[in-house]
């Protein structure tokens, strides 16, 4: 049996190889059809965006502007007081014409 990676495969081909691989696995089962898997693989897909959303409260106390994560989240991202911090990048919110933290030029 020759093997070849899926990468280099045609549509034709990969789609051939899936659903003998489907019939196999299931024959015994009855419980997957090849419209069934592929349309549960689309979903996954479709589903995984990659993204995660994440939604900060913020306030000013003491002409400073104050960020706040949600307590019943859990999330990389992390903030303390006008700081978010996410991975190995540091994000720092300044008030215009805030005489605690003016702007530069």
């Amino acid at each position: 049996m020759s093997e070849k990676l899926i990468s280099k495969m045609g549509k034709e081909e990969f789609d051939a190889v899936i659903n003998t691989f489907i019939d196999r696995e299931t024959a015994d089962m009855g419980e997957l059809t090849a419209p069934l898997f592929y349309e549960a693989l689309q979903d996954i897909f479709e589903s995984d965006t990659g993204t995660e959303m994440v939604e900060l409260e913020g306030e000013i106390i003491n002409n400073q502007l104050v960020f706040h994560l949600p307590t019943e989240i859990e999330t990389a991202v992390q903030v303390q007081d006008n700081e978010i911090v996410v991975g190995d990048q540091r994000i720092v919110v300044k008030l215009k014409n805030n005489p605690i933290y003016p702007m530069a030029g």
